[in-house]
């Protein structure tokens, strides 16, 4: 079975202490996740999608998971389904910021700035340090 990507894993382990789950739980929170993401990949169901976690909590009690640890999987994957929109939201904050950077001083826009002439020194550079060490 696949690890969480630490993409998932970072924002979904804050989540978890943020929503007071006790940390002697979060080993099955994580495991939860991990059956879930894969049931997902196996069965082609998209992983935000309500109907995704209802489909994966009949396939727990038709593998004879008991109720408790069909609540637990339904708590866990409903904490992942917050990083949806954790993320959704860093990325808005993000992107505020970047636009607010780039209009508050339009006299730093470059316009057609050219490059070339440092690759050109760049390149020289190299190939001097390559020619001094007896390699070329």
């Amino acid at each position: 079975m696949k690890q969480i990507p630490s993409e998932i894993k970072i924002p979904y382990d804050a989540l978890l202490v943020k929503r007071g789950v006790p940390p002697t739980v979060h080993f099955y929170y994580r495991k939860w996740l991990r059956f879930y993401l894969d049931f997902c990949l196996k069965y082609h169901h998209e992983r935000f999608k309500k109907e995704s976690l209802s489909r994966f909590i009949d396939k727990l009690k038709n593998k004879r998971q008991t109720e408790h640890q069909r609540n637990q999987a339904f708590h866990a994957v409903s904490i992942f389904y917050e990083t949806k929109n954790t993320a959704q939201d860093e990325i808005a904050a993000l992107n505020n910021k970047k636009e607010n950077i780039s209009t508050k001083n339009p006299e730093l826009k470059l316009i057609g700035a050219d490059w070339g002439s440092v690759y050109k020194n760049l390149e020289s550079e190299i190939k001097l340090r390559y020619t001094e060490k007896g390699n070329g």
